[in-house]
């Protein structure tokens, strides 16, 4: 049984152990979801475990889309660098599956349509922004910590400078890694996590 050490988990060196995703195959639909009609913290979690159950790549840039040549082509035009040079990789692994860089998990859920299931960018009220400003946001709203006060709710989203995972319960978090990685599962405890935030364009709803 995993126990968590929440209070250390912004010490100590990441020993590189992760849990690379699986091979279900998964459609973003309704059903999936609890409450497909708002957007909220528990189903953010499913939603990232259900891209990690399912393999999701990882493609600076996206943000749960299939990638397709035509989009790869488009990455490789706006991100020359960060996607140029893992090219052959990501041709020989993430083409024809859906990709996501970290910040991109959290925003395609945002801009998810449960009911037809297509991801449209701007939508729902969740900003294009990246990692580091979205955790900016949750702190300006007074809706982030550290690590030692991190409360046990699953779909808070996990921070540290340039990256963002989500927490999704028992003391694990899915992150899209990298490009070589893809969206994984990691121990939250020894990751280097530097706060915690909930987003502030999804509902929270704590018991009590």
């Amino acid at each position: 049984i995993y126990s968590m050490v929440m209070g250390s988990a912004g010490s100590g060196t990441f020993n590189g152990a992760y849990e690379p995703g699986g091979n279900a195959p998964m459609e973003l639909e309704a059903s999936m979801f609890t409450d497909p009609a708002t957007k909220n913290s528990a189903d953010l979690a499913i939603y990232a475990a259900s891209a990690w159950n399912s393999g999701w790549g990882y493609v600076w840039g996206t943000y749960g889309q299939t990638l397709t040549s035509e989009l790869l082509q488009y990455k490789l035009t706006q991100y020359p660098d960060g996607v140029g040079k893992y090219a052959v990789f990501i041709r020989a692994n993430w083409l024809g599956r859906r990709t996501a860089d970290c910040i991109g998990l959290i925003k395609g859920y945002g801009w998810l349509d449960a009911a037809s299931g297509s991801i449209n960018y701007g939508t729902n009220g969740m900003p294009d922004v990246g990692a580091d400003q979205m955790y900016a946001n949750a702190q300006k709203a007074g809706m982030a910590g550290t690590m030692d006060t991190m409360p046990e709710l699953v779909g808070i989203a996990l921070w540290k400078q340039g990256h963002i995972g989500v927490y999704v319960g028992n003391g694990y978090a899915v992150e899209a890694m990298g490009t070589k990685y893809g969206v994984v599962r990691t121990e939250v405890a020894g990751r280097g996590w530097q706060g915690w935030c909930r987003i502030p364009y999804i509902e929270y709803r704590e018991a009590g």
